[in-house]
């Protein structure tokens, strides 16, 4: 067995803290050094194992993984669970790239990411093209990943691995999908969005959907996970919106537990972003017998069949999916005049 050499500075939340805690249990015993971002100092226990807490700075990050790299001898591996590969050959150590991050590889260019955030992931997408000739495979985790990575790099060895942790893998394994609901079992309408305030989660788009629920007399709830900060920026851009009105509630960052608690007393999961590499919550909520409201992504059919789906850059159109799930008689009916009916306006 190999020793493994892990870098995984910038993964702290969501679906990629939970991938990464199931596969440090799985492989804690051949661990040679880690690096870890340094937000899960104190929260992640790896006795033995010589453990870098990253800070979360372009150069803190590449030091690190240039140290980590230079630790490889003979036979190891490093594993860039983040997809960010080393900028230079380590001596006789294998190179796997995990792709979790798939706006690295396909910008979207209807994102609006903040100064600090378009600098950073430009330079990412520069750093992951510098270092993929020092990749000896990339493992990605969906089917529509791997077609995007080969059209990208033809030459590059990828591997399809959607691994997931052991409760939700026994669950998604025990032979079929749980049955879908028909209604939450708290009786009250309400949508959860378990995701980060990362600008293609899409947060405004989706608050501006269940606002205009809310002017129409469609008041169903919808809980999300972001920081306070994060929850205090979106409301601060739109002012006029009342908080009561489009029944919105921010529960901040929760643990797996109570995600799945959450997910599981929820009308739906309503899943707003625009890209993914896998959408953890997709599986989750399909191994719980959750229905799914989504955007119509290669992403989300890879995973899952949702109930409904939607185009994430149109508010209303998050909206119609919301009142057809509601409502399945629902549908919006232009009226339309005869051309006589036309022409007779244009004669008063």
């Amino acid at each position: 067995m190999p020793r493994i050499l892990l870098s995984a500075f910038g993964v702290h939340a969501g679906g990629g803290r939970v991938l990464l805690e199931a596969l440090l249990r799985e492989v804690r015993h051949d661990l040679k050094a880690v690096s870890l971002d340094a937000r899960l100092r104190g929260r992640i226990d790896l006795p033995a194992v010589p453990v870098d807490y990253v800070r979360a700075s372009l150069a803190a990050r590449w030091r690190s993984l240039h140290a980590l790299a230079r630790r490889a001898q003979s036979g190891d591996v490093i594993f860039c669970f983040n997809g960010l590969p080393p900028l230079a050959r380590p001596r006789g150590a294998r190179v796997l790239v995990y792709m979790q991050a798939r706006h690295l590889l396909e910008p979207d260019p209807q994102l609006r990411y903040p100064l600090r955030t378009r600098v950073r992931v430009a330079i990412e997408r520069r750093w992951l093209r510098m270092g993929l000739p020092h990749c000896d495979e990339m493992w990605v985790q969906t089917p529509s990943m791997a077609e995007l990575v080969r059209g990208m790099h033809p030459t590059l060895s990828v591997r399809v691995v959607p691994f997931v942790d052991d409760e939700l893998a026994q669950r998604l394994a025990s032979g079929a999908d749980a049955s879908p609901r028909a209604a939450a079992p708290t009786g009250e309408d309400s949508f959860f969005y378990p995701a980060d305030g990362v600008a293609h989660k899409n947060h405004a788009v989706l608050m501006r959907a269940w606002e205009l629920l809310a002017a129409q007399g469609c008041r169903p709830v919808l809980y999300l996970t972001l920081q306070a900060a994060e929850f205090a920026r979106l409301r601060a851009q739109r002012p006029q919106a009342g908080a009561e009105a489009s029944r919105i509630v921010n529960l901040g960052p929760l643990e797996r537990a109570a995600v799945l608690e959450r997910l599981a007393a929820s009308s739906a999961l309503i899943f707003a972003s625009t890209v993914e590499s896998l959408g953890l919550p997709l599986l989750e909520a399909r191994a719980l017998g959750v229905p799914v409201l989504a955007p119509e992504r290669d992403y989300v059919r890879d995973v899952c069949e949702p109930r409904q789906t939607f185009d994430p850059a149109s508010p209303r159109s998050i909206a119609d999916a919301v009142r057809r799930f509601l409502s399945p008689g629902f549908r919006r009916d232009l009226p339309v005049l005869s051309a006589r009916e036309g022409a007779r306006m244009l004669a008063e």
